[in-house]
């Protein structure tokens, strides 16, 4: 999902997506056949138009008592409560002129509205009513390609919001929001445009000018990420996600020397978050300076001596030195602080979202397997979640995460996660020779996989076989650096909606709302 930090549409988004509703005159008359007293309806239209919501309530719902079959009046109702705030009681009004006449545009309109300003689950199935009565209308459009985005669904959200450009080209939110699909799907040209528009709208805004800049490093047009990153850089931000954006800008234009400097600003300013230290450690593997990376790393593990991202960087250091029992004392100690670190930086994290309740991921996931027991996934999706939990050898979780993934690479063999899950497994049993056999088993089939080649290293150390490990290492090392090279502009960076206020841009090797 791409851009969860993002402000609520509420207020600016939700007044400039506006339908004829309180926007303007409601124009109802037109809708609905005239069964309440004419005067009546154009006086509360009237108070609406003034803003005059409490004499439109009071007239709406007098005239409600004499004539409570009219859709125009509890459509007039809703948007006096929607103009006072009230929008649960402008929800209500909506939905009773829909019960009498479900297709009546204004009402459906004033309820894809309200839902939409409060972000109600709803919205999108009105909206889609909408559609189908107004294929062409922008506002909706507008509105379903939000919601969409919202949702991580960037694809549909491209369709819908191509056809709210008109909408949308003075609102900065949704034009950021069409950038970040956009740039998601790596149609950077056409991201540059939509964060031009956004940061003209607001040239002081600094995540406006963050983001302009990140779309045109993503596109390889470097000195324009230059010269858009420059008055952020002059401003003495010390923002992570700015600092090293333009350390790999100035890296990219040969000025190490300023990139260096960037890093070292980004490690002060920032010196409890473990990203900048990563980030040197890999602008000095670049240049073969391989003891100064360490040295920052060694600076990084003093003071955050349980982040076991720094024990993997310092550990391929280690491997370009040639000290391989430095580098695999390393990989060993990230492994043991963190389990779920991948080496690439590119496990699945299938279900890194259910973190917050494992255990209602676990009754979720038995389920799965009850319903699909001939499905390889949804067994290691068990296995995976009961190891998350901290299944520990002897456990009742461990026995049973440990079927689950026999079974899964039973059900699928070339399923490669399941593998590497019943070598973790394995291997914290102290089970070596059968925790290398699942490793070899899915390099045989894919030699570049990093994960397993990782899981094989540590394993091997705890057998006789520590002979090989130096060329394995090696092997990785080399892997890791195709991968980098291959990689260089893209999934590293996040876009953001206020790049000072948020917290400093995450890292994330794999995820897809992540550019570099």
């Amino acid at each position: 999902m791409l851009l969860d930090a993002l402000k609520s549409l509420h207020n600016g988004m939700a007044k400039a997506l506006c339908y004829g509703l309180l926007c303007g005159s409601a124009a109802l008359a037109q809708h609905a056949p005239l069964q309440s007293d004419r005067s009546a309806i154009l006086q509360i239209e009237e108070a609406l138009q003034a803003q005059r919501y409490s004499s439109a309530l009071a007239l709406s719902s007098s005239t409600l008592k004499r004539d409570s079959q009219d859709p125009r009046l509890w459509t007039l109702q809703g948007m006096a409560y929607a103009g006072s705030g009230r929008l649960k009681s402008a929800f209500s009004s909506y939905e009773h002129a829909l019960k009498i006449k479900p297709d009546y545009l204004p009402a459906l309109e004033g309820a894809a509205q309200v839902s939409y300003q409060q972000n109600d689950s709803g919205a999108g199935a009105l909206l889609q009513r909408l559609l189908r009565l107004q294929p062409d209308n922008p506002t909706t459009h507008a509105m379903v390609g939000i919601l969409a985005s919202r949702q991580g669904e960037c694809k549909e959200a491209i369709i819908h919001l191509a056809q709210a450009q008109r909408v949308i080209a003075s609102q900065p939110a949704a034009l950021t929001r069409y950038g970040v699909c956009l740039s998601q799907e790596h149609r950077f040209d056409e991201a540059i445009t939509q964060f031009q528009a956004a940061q003209a709208l607001q040239p002081e805004d600094r995540a406006a000018r963050y983001n302009l800049a990140l779309a045109y490093w993503n596109a390889k047009r470097v000195d324009d990420a230059f010269a858009t990153l420059q008055p952020l850089i002059h401003s003495g931000t010390t923002n992570e996600g700015v600092l090293t954006l333009a350390a790999d800008v100035d890296e990219a234009r040969n000025d190490t020397p300023q990139a260096v400097a960037l890093l070292h600003k980004a490690i002060e300013a920032n010196p409890q978050d473990p990203r900048a230290y990563v980030w040197f450690a890999n602008l000095a593997s670049d240049h073969s300076s391989f003891q100064v990376g360490i040295d920052m790393l060694n600076a990084g593990i003093r003071i955050l001596p349980r982040e076991g991202q720094l024990y993997t960087a310092r550990g391929v250091l280690y491997a370009q030195l040639g000290d391989f029992e430095k580098a695999t004392d390393d990989f060993e100690a990230a492994h043991r602080l963190n389990p779920n670190l991948a080496f690439a930086g590119t496990a699945e994290g299938i279900v890194a979202t259910q973190r917050h309740d494992l255990n209602e991921s676990v009754k979720r996931f038995r389920q799965q397997v009850r319903i699909h027991p001939g499905s390889a996934f949804d067994h290691y999706l068990l296995a995976e979640t009961l190891r998350q939990r901290g299944a520990e050898a002897g456990s009742a979780d461990y026995a049973e995460a440990l079927r689950e993934a026999q079974e899964a690479v039973k059900l699928d063999p070339s399923l490669a996660v399941a593998r590497e899950i019943l070598a973790d497994l394995y291997l914290s049993d102290g089970k070596t020779a059968m925790a290398a056999a699942q490793c070899e088993a899915v390099l045989q089939s894919d030699p570049d996989n990093q994960e397993a080649l990782y899981r094989l290293i540590l394993t091997l150390r705890k057998s006789d076989r520590r002979q090989e490990i130096p060329a394995l290492v090696k092997r990785l090392v080399a892997l890791r650096d195709a991968q980098k090279a291959k990689r260089s502009h893209l999934m590293r960076y996040e876009l953001v909606d206020n790049v000072e206020r948020s917290a400093a841009p995450s890292i994330q090797e794999k995820g897809s709302s992540s550019a570099h």
